[in-house]
């Protein structure tokens, strides 16, 4: 015999053993067939499955997180640059949205009953299940900007599953680092308008599913938000359709098509035009999101530029390096296309002129804060790589990292620009570019070689030089002042030369030493000398100023070799060991001496004269203090 049986919505049951009775209200469809038994055997059941579900749920992403921290550890440099980055990316301000305020008198700890059992949403409200639950409007509203990094990606067809999920899971942590990917797609391959639209939405959607196994917002394809001018230029026309993904923590991911206004046509355009085009929409000033026009809308602040090619980074014909990890566009750049156009080397090719342009119109638009990253889909695939093949021989003080999680955290290259070829272990096939800083040499040595013999040498009060800047920066940089009378005394008569980075942000003075008991006449015994390398605080550790300064010295200063000396307790010893050929501890004083000069260990009296020079020049501080040196 058949008897009533209520079925309980889960937010009645909760309250089952409580005491509690449910109104008519709560009730749900009375049958006539079934057992109460069973029905609530049944409920059991879902709960069970619930939980199963939220456990294996909970592995894997507790498998997430350890990969995340793994990936994070290795790529973070100092604790420096994590306080700067922390500096530069705060992660967005959650503020409950009016939707979701607490009313006056209601109790924090009432919480959905579907929480109390761990029940999945599907089970406890059947009727709110979603078929992308990763597309929910978020309930808050973000009160810092967005943060962007515009990334252009070649030649996905080209790129195997496996190396195209760990590009995926690199976007993804920097996702996570609060620097949303915005993904611009480019396919080279020749083939009529249709074809290659098919194959470029083709491989849209396979990038996206890739990002859908990695993160749980994935990504969203983006088409029809470029429109074609008259000019022939893109222009971001219609910006509410790539901005809602980033509001909601989704990656887009843009076909590079562009509506011709002209011919009433939606045409192709290069992936460097739609980067742009993306460019100059993100800085413009932004209306309100559709569909939250009542609410305030933050900024994108675009601070990447990244380009994933197979070409990789831009390769040095001119120098041993064969690859450029630092570019200074305000110095470098005309130079660098130059050396492109005229190199013979097969591994040049005009991709890399392209992506280096577009770099440049691009940082152009942008803060002097943002940089430019070129790398190769491995390097961007990279995630905690063996380093067991690396030679044990030669001397190593960095891991391998993945370039892109490195340069967000220190928005600086994986390897510094000044380091010897020999210290990088495995060769990098990355460029980081900034739009940079102008660089002042005097004497410049295109214009004149640094040379012992060749008189006259520059002087500290010479017209082209603000003494009172560059005073300010050595005392800024060094915390401790200068006395300049006795300073100029000191070197006046044997400057070799002055470096200036930027606006006296960093600096390096140089002269030519005369070893004790060496007759001042005898110029083939002069040494050269590091007197002074100073970069302004707010400037270390960030910007590449100090790799500016270091470059010139070394490549086109003094190419044959430099000595310097440091205490023995400085803690930015290890960046110049790092880029030196020797160190040597002097015996009975607190110096180090460092050199870039080759074969001194093997000239007696080289080394004899450079450590005589290290001893012997009296510092010129205001403090009188000498005890420490």
């Amino acid at each position: 015999m058949g008897q009533k049986v209520c079925i309980w919505p889960t937010t009645a049951l909760t309250r089952l053993g409580h005491g509690y009775h449910p109104r008519s209200a709560d009730r749900a469809t009375i049958y006539r067939r079934g057992y109460a038994g069973q029905a609530v055997e049944a409920q059991h059941d879902a709960v069970a499955d619930g939980q199963q579900h939220l456990l294996s749920q909970s592995a894997k992403q507790k498998q997430a997180d350890k990969e995340f921290f793994t990936d994070l550890l290795s790529s973070a440099a100092t604790k420096r640059d994590v306080r700067s980055y922390i500096s530069r990316l705060q992660v967005p301000v959650q503020k409950p949205s009016s939707s979701v305020a607490l009313q006056p008198g209601q109790s924090q700890t009432k919480t959905d009953p579907a929480k109390l059992l761990r029940v999945p949403r599907a089970v406890g409200s059947s009727h709110m299940l979603k078929h992308h639950e990763g597309i929910q409007e978020r309930s808050f509203q973000q009160a810092e900007d967005i943060h962007v990094a515009l990334v252009k990606l070649s030649d996905l067809s080209k790129i195997g599953d496996e190396q195209l999920h760990g590009i995926a899971q690199t976007l993804s942590l920097l996702s996570r680092l609060s620097l949303t990917p915005c993904i611009v797609l480019e396919e080279n391959q020749s083939a009529d308008e249709i074809g290659w639209r098919q194959r470029i939405n083709a491989q849209a959607d396979r990038l996206i599913s890739a990002l859908d196994t990695t993160r749980s917002r994935g990504g969203h394809r983006v088409n029809d938000i470029l429109a074609l001018q008259d000019d022939g230029r893109s222009k971001l026309s219609l910006p509410n359709l790539v901005l809602k993904p980033l509001h909601r923590g989704l990656i887009p991911v843009v076909v590079p098509v562009a509506y011709s206004e002209s011919t009433q046509q939606a045409v192709r355009v290069s992936a460097n035009e739609a980067i742009l085009a993306l460019t100059k929409g993100f800085t413009a000033p932004i209306g309100p999101i559709s569909g939250q026009n009542s609410e305030p809308q933050s900024l994108v602040s675009v601070d990447r530029i990244v380009v994933i090619d197979e070409s990789g980074g831009i390769p040095s014909t001119r120098s041993v390096d064969k690859m450029h990890m630092f570019v200074n566009l305000e110095q470098e750049y005309h130079q660098l296309q130059e050396e492109l156009r005229s190199s013979t080397d097969p591994q040049v090719s005009p991709q890399h002129a392209s992506n280096l342009w577009m770099l440049r119109q691009a940082l152009g638009l942008l803060p002097h804060t943002a940089s430019g990253l070129i790398t190769s889909p491995a390097e961007a695939a990279n995630s905690r790589r063996s380093t067991a093949e690396q030679q044990v021989s030669s001397v190593r003080t960095r891991r391998r990292r993945n370039t892109l999680i490195h340069n967000l955290l220190t928005d600086k290259p994986a390897f510094s620009s000044s380091l010897p070829r020999t210290r990088l272990g495995t060769a990098t096939a990355s460029t980081f570019v900034k739009q940079g800083m102008p660089l002042i040499i005097l004497p410049h040595p295109a214009a004149q070689e640094w040379s012992a013999q060749k008189q006259p040498w520059i002087k500290l009060d010479d017209p082209r030089i603000d003494l009172e800047r560059l005073v300010y920066l050595i005392n800024d940089s060094f915390d401790r002042k200068l006395d300049v009378d006795a300073y100029l005394k000191r070197v006046n008569e044997r400057m070799a030369g002055v470096i200036i980075a930027g606006d006296y942000e960093g600096g390096a003075i140089l002269t030519w030493e005369t070893p004790p008991g060496v007759d001042p006449s005898d110029t083939s015994r002069l040494v050269p000398y590091l007197d002074k390398f100073a970069v302004l605080k707010k400037s270390q550790g960030a910007g590449g100023v100090a790799d500016i300064v270091f470059n010139a010295m070394v490549r086109s200063c003094f190419p044959n070799g430099v000595c310097w000396r440091s205490r023995k307790n400085n803690p930015v010893n290890k960046w110049y060991f790092e880029r030196s050929r020797g160190t040597w501890k002097i015996p009975g004083m607190n110096w180090t001496m460092f050199w870039t000069t080759p074969g001194v260990v093997n000239h007696d009296k080289m080394f004899q004269d450079y450590e005589a020079v290290c001893r012997s020049v009296v510092p010129t501080w205001a403090d009188n203090k000498r005890l420490e040196d």
